[in-house]
């Protein structure tokens, strides 16, 4: 899990390169992706849960901890959150819809299609639950 923690971070920083993060956040960025990819390993591993319940609080993590950072470090929060979603987006399930539609299995296309909009919907989902709450639940100073 430790070695999933690292490169979680590693691709992290990667893509919030790619979307001109500045340099003095990208460690935080990794942070809050390592924190979402923790919370969704543990559910998924320690509990019954589905991957659907994981990637709920795994994003409500990314989202709180982008919160706490853009208060301590006064930036916008949405700098950590779309980087920090990344290792959540349920792109194996969506390239496993294409080709099960290429190939012409139409009935797994469609339970692999739902799973995938299933994930992004509970994935906009914990971000609009923790978004909504009071900018001074945040606020530690």
């Amino acid at each position: 899990m430790i070695l999933q923690i690292i490169l979680c971070i590693v691709a992290v920083i990667g893509f919030a390169i790619i979307f001109n993060v500045p340099l003095k956040e990208l460690i935080f960025c990794g942070f809050a992706g390592a924190a979402g990819w923790t919370a969704f390993t543990l559910i998924t591993t320690l509990t019954t849960g589905t991957a659907i319940i994981a990637t709920f609080a795994a994003a409500m993590t990314v989202t709180i901890f982008a919160r706490i950072l853009s208060t301590l470090r006064k930036m916008p929060s949405t700098l950590y959150i779309i980087p920090g979603i990344i290792p959540l987006v349920p792109g194996s399930l969506l390239y496993a819809t294409m080709f099960y539609v290429v190939g012409g299995y139409h009935g797994q296309a469609l339970v692999q299609g739902v799973e995938a909009l299933a994930i992004a919907g509970v994935i906009a989902l914990g971000l609009l639950v923790v978004l909504s709450l009071p900018r001074k639940l945040f606020n530690f100073k």
